[in-house]
């Protein structure tokens, strides 16, 4: 019997969504925020792919090298590194990674009075080679044409029908979530758009997480651990004791989180 095997190895790319970590400086001030989002959410960051944009930051590699050994010794795996020279790349930094796209629930229109965006200009080899490669791929483009098409932004709602137990994530970055029940203590949901739990949220809840600053959240009865909106949060502490046990509503406005009774 004559064995074959088959020398082509096949590459395409893909997308996926990641949590984008935007620090700020000073880096010991950001740091210390980190530490009380961490003792407020453990185990927010474990088993998530972690984005870290240095941009803000004014670091050298030495710098970044110290930094990331600070994240991760608080147990957050970083996927890669985005707004870093690429230069830098070594075994001792994660990837560094180049042309991210946030990821938006909705996208804007362009305005009539808003510029083109300009191509980038080839040089005739950097030319030869991307047609090279199209032809190459063209075979295969036409077949995944469907399954490489980005998904609409209005996003169909996630109809979770069952509570959230304690240690559960519920992770869902293309839209709202929606709880039939309540989320119990050290559970996390985390929405690209709004939250709603027809029960008692006891855990934590971060809607918008992908920067949608008009997402809320939505609960019969709050008693929770954490609230978030388009990033800024809120802890229990930070929880007025007369919205403790109502039926609310929580929004951002101008950084702050708000709440309010809905009834």
């Amino acid at each position: 019997m004559t064995q074959t095997s088959s020398r082509h190895i096949r590459f395409r790319g893909c997308s996926f969504p990641a949590l984008a970590l935007e620090p700020e400086a000073p880096v010991a001030a950001w740091i210390g925020r980190l530490d009380s989002y961490l003792a407020c959410s453990p185990a927010f960051f474990a088993k998530k792919p972690i984005v870290v944009d240095v941009s803000k930051l004014d670091l050298d590699r030495d710098g970044l090298v110290d930094f990331v050994t600070e994240l991760k010794a608080r147990r957050i795996s970083i996927l890669g590194v985005a707004g870093a020279d690429p230069a830098w790349a070594s075994d001792e930094l994660p990837p560094i990674l180049t042309g991210a796209r946030a990821l938006a629930l909705a996208e804007e229109a362009p305005r009539d009075d808003a510029p083109a965006a300009k191509k980038p200009a080839l040089t005739a080899e950097e030319q030869a080679a991307f047609d090279q490669i199209g032809d190459m791929l063209a075979p295969a483009a036409d077949s995944e044409a469907e399954e490489l098409a980005p998904e609409p932004a209005s996003a169909i709602p996630l109809l979770v029908d069952a509570p959230v137990r304690s240690g559960q994530t519920i992770f869902y970055p293309q839209g709202d979530v929606i709880v039939i029940g309540s989320v119990s203590s050290g559970a996390d949901v985390v929405a690209g758009g709004s939250i709603h739990v027809y029960g008692t949220l006891r855990g934590r809840a971060m809607a918008g997480a992908y920067g949608e600053t008009r997402a809320r959240i939505f609960c019969r009865r709050l008693e929770a651990e954490l609230l978030a909106v388009g990033g800024i949060y809120c802890t229990a502490d930070e929880i007025d004791d007369d919205m403790r046990r109502q039926n609310v509503q929580v929004w951002l406005e101008k950084e702050d989180v708000r709440i309010a009774r809905l009834d």
